[in-house]
């Protein structure tokens, strides 16, 4: 795969230039020096680039693909800094706006001893969540092979319709369709709302991947295999549902149901391990990708093949604070 080209050098028009756009927020997160230390004790932060998409787009440009990203960031100094680090690791910047009054998305992140985390959250409303359809045209959307979306951007308008925009260009374009919802409960008034909102989404959806403790809230499942098996009947293409240490569950429609065991490791914050195995999934799909396959028709070998990879992208991010700190490049998997 080639390597990543900066924001600048890329076409905009013809065909695919792009393997991955992703659709959503880009915020800052500041953890405490070291596990176990609570907010309320912690004198000194560190600071790391944050939000799920963009975490997914440095993951996919240190390993190699072509990744861009659409969302909004403020006229501060934390918008500045997300998108010069976002443009350093390769990530296209070019539909990274600043919105003229709203700031940039901050997150107070605490890790407990065994790497378990909570949140404090400074983002009603940040600028992440004020993309607009107009943020979204047509000709933004298909220069990418697949689209990739999470769901906070359902959570309130704008970026509610500017999400369902983006899906609607990227589905009329033939583009593959991917999701990794990430529910954040505290962007939404009800859970309920949130669960009737991403199902709706997910229909005919090409790839989708849920966490374990998600599959209850959002499709009422106990279970991997119950709960890929409900993403199948929406009509998913590929279904993965992600386990932590034990791997992840997959459920394709030509690869069939199976599962790829985890990758041991010494866990110090498990924060942006899904966004990892996002990464190291759709990394590992594009050379398929490419070549007009959907992720629906993958045969069961590649399948197992890009989630043992993906596995492995996860392991290495939950060895180091902060979700993109231990992103790996290909060469070191």
């Amino acid at each position: 795969m080639s390597e990543p080209r900066s924001a600048e050098s890329l076409p905009h028009a013809g065909e695919p230039v792009l393997d991955v756009l992703a659709f959503g927020e880009a915020i800052v997160d500041f953890f405490p020096p070291r596990p176990g230390i609570a907010l309320r004790d912690a004198e000194t932060f560190s600071r790391h680039s944050g939000g799920a998409p963009a975490n997914v787009c440095v993951g996919l440009a240190r390993l190699g693909a072509r990744a861009g990203l659409v969302t909004l960031v403020g006229p501060d100094e934390f918008g500045a800094f997300l998108r010069e680090s976002l443009a350093r690791e390769g990530v296209d910047v070019s539909a990274v706006g600043v919105h003229p009054t709203a700031r940039t998305g901050i997150t107070f992140v605490a890790v407990g001893a065994n790497g378990e985390r909570s949140f404090s959250f400074y983002r009603h409303a940040s600028a992440d969540q004020l993309v607009a359809p107009e943020h979204v045209a047509p000709a933004v959307v298909t220069r990418a092979r697949v689209l990739h979306v999470g769901s906070s951007t359902l959570a309130r308008e704008p970026a509610r319709s500017a999400t369902l925009a983006a899906v609607a260009a990227a589905r009329a374009a033939g583009r593959v369709l991917s999701c990794d919802p990430n529910l954040r409960p505290h962007l939404w008034e009800a859970v309920p709302d949130a669960a009737e909102r991403i199902r709706a989404l997910l229909v005919d959806f090409d790839l989708v991947k849920l966490a374990e403790d998600e599959l209850g809230p959002l499709l009422g499942a106990s279970d991997a295999a119950e709960g890929a098996q409900t993403l199948r009947r929406l009509g998913v293409g590929l279904a993965v549902v992600t386990l932590g240490e034990r791997g992840c569950w997959f459920d394709g429609a030509t690869a069939g149901v199976g599962h790829v065991p985890g990758v041991p490791v010494e866990v110090v914050d498990t924060t942006g391990a899904g966004d990892g195995f996002v990464a190291g999934l759709l990394a590992e799909l594009a050379a398929p990708l490419a070549t007009g396959a959907r992720p629906g028709t993958l045969p069961r070998e590649v399948v197992e093949r890009s989630c043992a990879f993906a596995n492995r992208v996860a392991a290495r991010v939950v060895t180091r604070f902060g979700a993109t700190a231990a992103l790996p490049r290909r060469a070191e998997l």
